[in-house]
């Protein structure tokens, strides 16, 4: 027996959108679609793996992008989207055309949006990956590179061609070495620098580093 799906009413509770702000005006310029689960939460492992049909990441992320375009629609016109794309559905050969086709379901366009790619997806060079990458950007979505794990993935002038946005962890600034020296060639070739775990009160400093966006900026206590 397949699983009860969710109601759409309840599959559109599951999102919350993020303002991305500007350090320096306060204004939304990007937003962060969050999920309450993450796509490894959704994967049953052992014997409940047996017991539903596995589901496609391609599908899952389809899914996703209508579940966010219809809560975009009616709660914010604040555009790119920022949206987590796992690793399982960036190498899946189906994800960009089952995207395509989603996104064309739904009032928003492909720049609308942006595609959040873990760092650890392309540390090791994976050619499934970048073939993904490729693939994504070649339909028009946006890409970002959400390094606030790790700092693995060379950023190299053929990555940051593809790269619109990077998303850095305030935290590790004043512990990577070669941080600064990533987040000021990724700021110099365009991309926009968003910081998770920033201080409105760090908002020049990290303005002068290439970091003029934040999610949930932290005010003085």
């Amino acid at each position: 027996m397949h699983p009860t799906l969710p109601r759409p009413e309840q599959r559109l509770s599951q999102l919350r959108l993020i303002p991305v702000l500007h350090l320096q005006t306060g204004e939304a310029t990007t937003i962060m679609a969050e999920t309450i689960k993450r796509y490894e939460e959704r994967v049953s492992f052992g014997p409940a793996a047996h017991r539903s049909m596995p589901q496609s990441p391609a599908i899952i992320v389809a899914e996703q992008l209508i579940n966010i375009a219809q809560t975009a629609h009616k709660t914010t016109d604040v555009r790119p989207i920022i949206v987590t794309m796992p690793m399982a559905a960036l190498i899946h050969q189906d994800t960009p055309l089952a995207c395509d086709a989603a996104i064309r379901r739904t009032t928003l366009c492909h720049q609308e949006i942006c595609f959040d790619i873990s760092d650890a997806s392309l540390a090791r060079g994976s050619k499934d990956a970048r073939r993904g990458l490729n693939r994504l950007k070649e339909l028009g979505f946006r890409l970002s590179l959400d390094a606030t794990r790790s700092w693995q993935a060379p950023l190299s002038t053929d990555l940051r061609i593809l790269l619109d946005a990077m998303r850095i962890d305030r935290r590790q600034i004043e512990i990577e070495d070669d941080i600064e020296a990533r987040i000021d060639a990724a700021a110099s070739s365009g991309l926009q620098v968003i910081a998770d775990n920033a201080n409105w009160r760090d908002g020049d400093w990290l303005s002068s580093l290439g970091v003029d966006f934040a999610i949930r900026p932290k005010t003085d206590a």
